[in-house]
C-alpha cells in the first residue's frame, strides 16, 4: 500500500535558489517579502508555505530556471 505522505527536500530548494539570504531577497524582490531567518525556518521544519511555493515558482520561470517540484519530493 502506498503511503500518503509525502514530503520536500526543502534545503535542496533553498540551495538551488541560491541559500538562505539569496533566497529571502528573491522572494522580497518579487513582492513577496521575506527574511533570511524565515526562510532559516523553513529548513528546520521541512516546510514551506503554499505561497511561497507559487513565489518561487514565478521566480524560476521568471529566470529561466528549471522548477518542478517532482524533483523535491521523497
Amino acid at each position: 500500500m502506498q503511503s500518503n505522505k509525502w514530503n520536500l527536500r526543502v534545503k535542496k530548494i533553498v540551495k538551488d535558489f541560491g541559500g538562505m539570504t539569496a533566497t529571502a531577497r528573491l522572494l522580497t524582490d518579487h513582492g513577496y517579502p521575506m527574511t533570511a531567518d524565515a526562510v532559516d525556518k523553513w529548513r528546520r521544519r521541512n516546510s514551506i508555505p503554499a505561497k511561497a511555493i507559487i513565489a518561487l515558482t514565478k521566480i524560476a520561470q521568471a529566470r529561466r530556471q528549471r522548477f518542478d517540484l517532482l524533483d523535491y519530493i521523497y
